[in-house]
């Protein structure tokens, strides 16, 4: 029997590695994007690749991992590689280095965060690596003997995913196959010699959620739609690594002036649990926080708290004060500067106040928890600003709606919706508020609380819409008429409530909810 060919020639002319576990599906060639079947292509060229080996075994690459080994026989780290291209300073590294001892994490997600890193310029780095190869994970089936080889919980942390088992030699799809510490950790393991193959983030991800079981699988956000090659990983992977972020957050920081605020409230004996909820009201990060800790299962409440007067009472001004002071007070001089802090907490309270007010006119009886959730509807954008500060604040501020989700999702790969959704469900806010944060520019996609999300949808329409005049009402109905359809509301009724906001406007904001 005459040997498998090692490479297959397109009609191109360019050759395309066969891997070691070819199903016989057609390949695709990288140079032209044909699809190429050995099968339906008889006449196709079968090249012999064994003079490309002896030429890279004469440079002392070790394809089987994947990276040059130094002289001294071992494997250099991936900021060492990353100095080496000059796509890392020395000074940069350092900071990488100390930032991850601080908060976790792997290397390249913190450098990446810090802004330090570009994704694409990472990802072109691993396609140009020796013995790195590329794969699209959905075109192959993995039989369950092979999964069991490497734990739910190894797939999750390290991001990979078994693919083929030939002896002793472990195929392994990986979001960065130069994770030296991941594969040593894996072949201790499994006592296997791990072989990494570049795969999509996406890819990794949608094979754990097919093949291993549903729980502890927290993945709200909605998966990219790309390639998975090495030419569409840009995407998953600011996405996999902000929503990793994300995850790892306690609390946001807070305005100095909230805090004096509540301290001053705290300190007055006649102070009730309204006034102090009325000052929280007015900070949206703080608000999230407070009603985090009212949810958590430490406190075990049986019903989901949607509103701030609730949670300060069922945790008591003691316990809440407590978290006021645990929570961080921004420095408006540090991170963000292009970011208008003051602004996105004005924004977010006449949202809040807008969403209460067409929550009444509506006939609606739940005004409070629709006050909050207009408060936090953009919690994901302070969210964005917390993990990646320095290359959020690279965004136009004067962006809004979808030309900021869209601005968002080039930039960062997850808008502030998805994040602000994401926080949400770390947190353990009630649904009915994790909804709105993620559809209040898509209502028509909202499912349990459709009506919430319609009318905070509105109320975000009418903050930004400002006076009244035709080409501002002409803006105004074509922004909400998503919102106004649900809510089967005429356009002149919701004209008339921004003439109605904008005249009260002032009082709203120091007038409690009802």
């Amino acid at each position: 029997m005459s040997p498998r060919p090692r490479s297959l020639a397109c009609r191109c002319g360019n050759l395309i590695k066969i891997p070691i576990f070819f199903r016989g599906r057609a390949l695709t060639c990288t140079k032209c994007g044909a699809k190429v079947d050995p099968a339906s292509l008889p006449d196709a060229v079968a090249a012999d690749d064994k003079e490309s080996q002896r030429g890279s075994a004469s440079k002392g690459v070790e394809s089987s991992v994947g990276r040059d080994r130094p002289a001294s026989g071992e494997k250099k780290r991936i900021g060492e590689m990353l100095m080496d291209a000059g796509m890392l300073s020395d000074g940069q590294l350092k900071d990488g280095l100390r930032t991850q001892s601080e908060k976790g994490g792997k290397l390249v997600e913190t450098l990446i965060s810090l802004g330090y890193l570009d994704p694409t310029s990472f990802v072109r780095f691993l396609a140009r690596q020796p013995g790195i190869a590329s794969l699209d994970l959905s075109n192959y089936e993995v039989p369950a003997p092979l999964v069991n080889l490497v734990s739910k919980e190894t797939a999750l942390k390290h991001e990979v995913f078994p693919i083929d088992r030939l002896g002793k030699l472990l195929t392994l799809g990986m979001v960065c196959p130069l994770d030296s510490a991941s594969i040593r950790q894996i072949e201790e393991k499994t006592g296997l010699k791990v072989k990494p193959l570049l795969c999509s983030a996406e890819d990794i991800r949608s094979a754990i959620r097919r093949y291993y079981p549903p729980d502890d699988v927290h993945d709200h956000a909605p998966p990219p739609k790309i390639v998975g090659t090495v030419h569409g990983l840009e995407t998953p992977l600011r996405l996999t690594n902000v929503a990793h972020l994300i995850r790892k957050i306690s609390s946001l920081p807070v305005l100095p002036h909230t805090v004096q605020s509540v301290r001053e409230a705290m300190q007055n004996i006649d102070s009730s649990v309204a006034e102090v909820a009325r000052i929280i009201m007015r900070d949206p990060t703080l608000a999230a926080k407070v009603l985090s800790v009212a949810n958590s299962a430490a406190f075990g409440f049986p019903q989901r708290v949607d509103n701030i007067t609730l949670a300060v009472s069922l945790l008591g001004l003691r316990e809440t004060y407590s978290i006021v002071l645990s929570a961080a007070v921004i420095n408006l001089f540090d991170k963000g500067r292009s970011f208008n802090f003051e602004a996105f907490w004005q924004e977010a309270t006449l949202c809040a106040a807008a969403s209460a007010l067409i929550g009444k006119r509506s006939g609606e009886k739940h005004h409070r928890a629709l006050f909050t959730a207009g408060l936090l509807h953009d919690i994901g954008r302070m969210t964005l600003l917390e993990v990646i500060p320095e290359r959020y604040s690279k965004l136009d501020p004067n962006l809004n709606g979808h030309e900021l989700i869209e601005a968002e999702e080039e930039l960062v790969g997850l808008s502030h919706t998805e994040a602000g959704h994401e926080l949400a469900h770390h947190w353990q806010l009630p649904e009915e508020i994790a909804e709105v944060i993620r559809f209040h520019h898509h209502p028509d996609l909202a499912t349990k609380v459709p009506r919430n999300v319609a009318i905070v949808s509105l109320a975000d329409a009418i903050v930004h819409a400002g006076p009244s005049s035709g080409e501002n009402n002409e803006d105004l109905v074509g922004s909400c008429a998503q919102a106004l359809e649900i809510l089967q509301m005429a356009e002149n009724d919701a004209l008339a409530l921004n003439e109605e906001f904008i005249a009260r406007r002032d009082d709203l904001l120091k007038m409690p909810i009802s």
